[in-house]
């Protein structure tokens, strides 16, 4: 729900403020309103790649402390659990040792492969949605309203899990490399472990290396994303104002 409403929010918000900009530019860019005319194609992919990115801040926010609580809950002990297991008691104990920043370990390395995969995400698929959406009555003209959304929908879904994949998977393969190491809590203050990790998987496997596992993930990213889209779009659709008139 945060992941949505954020996106939602935001991509409407950049959207009308870049084409506000861009139709009716002050005064000191109105020399440039050729070139920025040229712009307005690239609006809706923009707003979607930084509407994407935030949502990606915005969730992770929530969901890397609770993961931080469920792994210490994970480790304890019955007797441990049992005295001192529930989720307010790890959140003091976890801050008496270190911190409020010990609820939000491991916060850089997730934003590492989330931020940029959101982006690219969010950004292909609005991308690829507003350009088939162009050429919709002249290719698609004989396939039904609603199978015509389908085919749009899912494949800007899995175009935006290929691009997503391919330009994320090497940061996911050194993500998982560094939480395999312990190098969760240091990464975000020692950006030399993650040239360190990606010189040795270079060394060890090529390019090709960085790129182990990017089937499933083009598929697990493509179903999410559709399963995701598919939610996004019917709340766009049922929050419009005339949509029980």
């Amino acid at each position: 729900i945060i992941y949505i409403s954020v996106l939602e929010s935001s991509r409407e918000r950049i959207e009308s403020n870049a084409r506000e900009i861009i139709l009716n530019p002050p005064a000191s860019i109105a020399k440039y309103n050729n070139q920025l005319q040229s712009l307005l194609p690239f609006i809706t992919p923009f707003s979607g790649g930084v509407a994407g990115g935030l949502a990606a801040v915005s969730s992770q926010m929530i969901v890397v402390p609770m993961d931080v609580i469920s792994q210490k809950q994970m480790v304890m002990d019955d007797s441990t659990y049992k005295h001192r297991g529930s989720a307010l008691h790890v959140v003091k104990s976890v801050v008496a040792n270190d911190g409020w920043s010990g609820i939000y370990r491991g916060f850089g390395l997730s934003l590492f492969t989330s931020l940029p995969a959101g982006s690219i995400w969010w950004a292909t698929y609005a991308g690829c949605k507003d350009q088939m959406n162009a050429v919709q009555n002249t290719t698609f003209d004989s396939i039904p309203a609603l199978g015509q959304q389908g085919i749009i929908q899912v494949s800007s879904a899995f175009s935006a899990a290929l691009a997503a994949s391919l330009l994320t998977q090497p940061l996911d393969t050194i993500k998982t490399r560094l939480q395999v190491k312990g190098g969760a809590s240091k990464v975000s203050s020692k950006s030399a472990m993650v040239v360190s990790v990606f010189k040795e998987l270079t060394a060890s496997s090529g390019l090709s290396g960085m790129y182990q596992g990017l089937l499933p993930r083009v598929t697990h990213m493509g179903v999410w994303g559709s399963i995701l889209s598919a939610a996004f779009e019917y709340l766009k659709v049922v929050s419009r104002k005339d949509y029980n008139a």
